[in-house]
């Protein structure tokens, strides 16, 4: 189905906008985080920067906590951008909508990204952020009993694959993973598929942003593709949001039937109208929001 009016004309709105040339990395990177900025950043009771131990080096957090006087549960949050793109500041309002919508505490996380690091720094960078809130849960106000991972497009392929990773029992292993239009299978950058609306999306960079991660790495590897994982069994359980128009829809989908097949409770959101991105646009039309709310509801009933 189509998109609805509202969305529909911010999308066209939004696609009308000329691209800016010279796209090197650091300009894409500024672009991204100017995108955005466009969004307000909501109240949250308490917003705290940290600084975590990295494989690597310190890596960059924020903390976002609900109101409370008891340890709330958590999700460290990775961001999205195609590994290259993105930061902790610039995905700030993400997370501050995804805060207030599910009455639990976010840690967003940074990680280095290529060019300049390439596959496994990331994930070795999003498992080191998950022991170490795990660690640091109870002077942080957490319950360290309730703790998981999330998070968006290339993010959600971090999550997963931290996930997997860390599914050993042990006080690191998240109780949940919430993957929200994860790219799950890196073998191939899949198609666009026909737009009902017949919006024209420009070049995705996909191609480009693989190349630049996996520098040669076998993306048939489970911490690549966590779709190709050969025994999905003692993996969290997992919330999966999609977007009705994203080429990366039929493999979390593909995800989901995985996981539910090897006896993983799996909730999976429909964004149906919604395109790749929209946690980003919660701000602006009413079906992203109601997307980001749904999340939101989910993770609650989850962790609660």
């Amino acid at each position: 189905m189509g998109r609805d009016p509202e969305y529909l004309a911010f999308m066209r709105n939004r696609l009308a906008e000329p691209a800016a040339p010279g796209r090197g990395v650091q300009d894409a990177r500024r672009e991204h985080a100017a995108d955005l900025a466009r969004s307000p950043r909501p109240p949250v009771h308490t917003v705290q920067d940290l600084v975590m131990d990295g494989p690597a080096g310190p890596l960059p957090a924020r903390l976002y906590r609900p109101a409370s006087t008891a340890p709330v549960p958590a999700l460290v949050f990775f961001h999205g951008g195609g590994w290259m793109l993105g930061d902790v500041d610039s995905y700030d309002p993400v997370v501050r909508a995804l805060t207030n919508a599910s009455g639990v505490a976010w840690v967003s996380a940074g990680y280095r990204r290529p060019p300049e690091d390439p596959f496994p720094a990331a994930l070795d960078d999003a498992v080191a952020a998950t022991r170490w809130v795990a660690a640091h849960a109870a002077r942080l106000g957490l319950d360290p009993a309730r703790i998981g991972v999330a998070g968006d497009s290339a993010g959600g392929q971090l999550a997963a694959a931290a996930a997997g990773r860390l599914r050993a029992p042990g006080p690191a292993r998240p109780v949940l993973q919430v993957l929200v239009y994860p790219a799950l299978d890196l073998r191939r950058n899949p198609p666009q598929p026909p737009d009902p609306d017949g919006l024209v999306f420009p070049p995705s960079g996909a191609d480009r942003a693989l190349r630049a991660y996996l520098r040669g790495t076998d993306p048939a590897h489970p911490d690549v593709s966590p779709l190709l994982d050969p025994d999905p069994r003692g993996l969290p359980a997992a919330i999966i949001a999609t977007a009705e128009h994203d080429r990366l829809r039929p493999q979390a989908e593909r995800h989901a039937a995985r996981l539910t097949d090897a006896g993983v409770p799996v909730t999976l959101i429909t964004g149906t109208g919604l395109d790749h991105g929209f946690l980003g646009w919660s701000a602006f039309a009413r079906r992203p929001a109601e997307a980001v709310a749904d999340i939101g509801a989910a993770v609650h009933r989850a962790l609660h």
